[in-house]
């Protein structure tokens, strides 16, 4: 499978509140980038880039070197217009870039059998149920033991239902990011309430606890268990 073309540099470059990505997962994700400085790292889910550029950004901090970040988004043409290829070229990043549009269950198996390896992952495609399981089901073995994904909108109860599964059935373990960012009481009892009343008999209240719309998780080995160790979630 081969790299999407950047677009031409007279692509239009959307506002930046026609992005879901939010000020708040930026400074998380570029606090992290420069406090683990992952090697390489991927995405699912690029959208308008505003995440991709924080983490190309932290590369080049990080003196990064040439295609260190991999992008995966099969909308990218169709519904952003290529949009956010253009922002990461104007912002100077392309050098950093490695894009594929194609939907992830089908990148994700090619970069498996390349035997390709990632220090960091930010898990934000298809948030429904089954699409972002199966974006752990290959991301989880794409990545180093001691590496990181990040779960991205964790207000969305499939989101947290799989991250339920990671932690209740895989060796992953929650870690705090390495700065905190104040949330106000007001916003914290609303997020809490609005997840517990998307799903107030889930078995997940670890994470509607969870300060951020963002969770940080830490590979601790290449265990998977067996069939007989399944624990609901």
């Amino acid at each position: 499978m081969k790299w999407w073309r950047m677009p031409d540099s007279r692509t239009i470059v959307f506002e930046r509140n026609a992005s879901s990505v939010t000020r708040e997962v930026e400074t998380l994700l570029a606090d992290f980038m420069r406090s683990v400085r992952p090697e390489r790292t991927l995405e699912t889910g690029m959208g308008l880039a505003t995440s991709t550029r924080c983490i190309c950004q932290a590369h080049r901090d990080n003196h990064g070197r040439s295609r260190c970040h991999t992008a995966i988004d099969p909308m990218q043409e169709s519904t952003f217009q290529s949009g956010g290829l253009a922002n990461i070229e104007r912002a100077g990043f392309k050098d950093l870039l490695r894009f594929y549009q194609a939907p992830s269950y089908e990148v994700l198996p090619e970069l498996l059998s390349d035997g390709e390896t990632f220090d960091f992952v930010f898990i934000d495609g298809n948030h429904r149920f089954d699409y972002a399981l199966v974006d752990f089901f290959y991301i989880s073995r794409l990545l180093a033991v001691g590496g990181h994904i990040a779960f991205d909108d964790l207000w969305i109860p499939a989101v947290r239902k799989v991250v339920s599964y990671v932690l209740k059935n895989a060796a992953y373990r929650i870690v705090e990011p390495p700065s905190r960012i104040k949330v106000s009481p007001g916003n914290r009892v609303l997020r809490t309430g609005r997840r517990i009343l998307q799903n107030p008999l889930g078995r997940d209240w670890s994470l509607k606890l969870a300060p951020y719309n963002l969770l940080l998780l830490e590979k601790l080995s290449d265990h998977e268990g067996t069939w007989s160790e399944h624990r609901a979630f």
